[in-house]
């Protein structure tokens, strides 16, 4: 039976706001709401099934900045929506945490960029419950928070996860990210077909054809994209989305 493409609608946490960054740009931010509850509540009242989660000061830090935050609006949202998390996760007592409060799926990067063997250690409890954040500038790895770069290739890195406790990747395209200057199909394409787990795309994602044609490449291993600022500055709604791909459900 064929997957169903799945829509994200991005919450990205700092200093307590719903924020977008530039390129990754912890200072190259613009605040689209004060209230990071109210916007998952948008999304939902929207038709979103899924929220993509992140807390960019924790990312940076390395802790749970935003977790107070983040889970009243699990509490608050319980059993409504499903949930993806990741931002400064860097211990299976974090990740424990959130699948604990509700989460389904939790994204580790910097974590296992550092500690490959991590994943090795998870046993079934864990099975399809971790995303791997391929965050990507120039074909390599970038860390806390894309703050650090790298010399970590990036697909010859994710190739090496062939587990059962990993139910995708996501692929960011750093260099477009935040810019709405369109998503690289071709890049994210490659990147799907040299993987072993179905890919999320992310990065710069600026309009409805885009997304038409991601979702025309889910036989290459796309299973996704996360969308953000092109929803926040109002480029297309994420009820138009959702319409212009569900054709083929």
């Amino acid at each position: 039976m064929k997957k169903k493409f799945i829509l994200y609608p991005a919450i990205d946490i700092k200093n307590g706001k719903c924020v977008r960054l530039l390129f990754g740009n912890m200072e190259k931010e613009t605040i689209y709401n004060k209230n990071p509850l109210d916007q998952a509540k948008w999304f939902i009242d929207q038709g979103a099934k899924w929220l993509h989660i992140v807390d960019l000061d924790g990312a940076v830090q390395g802790e749970n900045v935003n977790k107070v935050i983040i889970a009243k609006i699990l509490k608050n949202l319980q059993n409504t929506v499903k949930v993806q998390i990741g931002g400064g996760i860097r211990t299976r007592e974090n990740i424990d945490f959130w699948l604990q409060n509700s989460v389904d799926k939790v994204i580790l990067g910097t974590l296992i960029a550092q500690n490959p063997n991590f994943i090795d250690q998870l046993d079934e409890r864990y099975e399809k419950k971790i995303i791997l954040g391929a965050d990507v500038r120039k074909g390599m790895i970038s860390l806390h928070g894309w703050t650090k770069q790298s010399n970590i290739n990036a697909i010859d890195f994710i190739k090496k996860f062939n587990t059962s406790v990993v139910s995708s990747t996501i692929y960011t395209d750093i260099s477009r990210d935040g810019s709405l200057s369109g998503i690289d199909i071709n890049q994210t394409l490659n990147f799907a077909k040299s993987t072993p787990h179905p890919v999320i795309a992310s990065g710069g994602i600026s309009s409805i054809k885009e997304i038409c044609d991601l979702k025309k490449s889910s036989s290459s291993g796309i299973k996704g994209a996360i969308i953000g600022r092109a929803l926040y500055e109002k480029k297309f709604s994420f009820s138009d989305a959702l319409d212009a791909i569900s054709g083929d459900k």
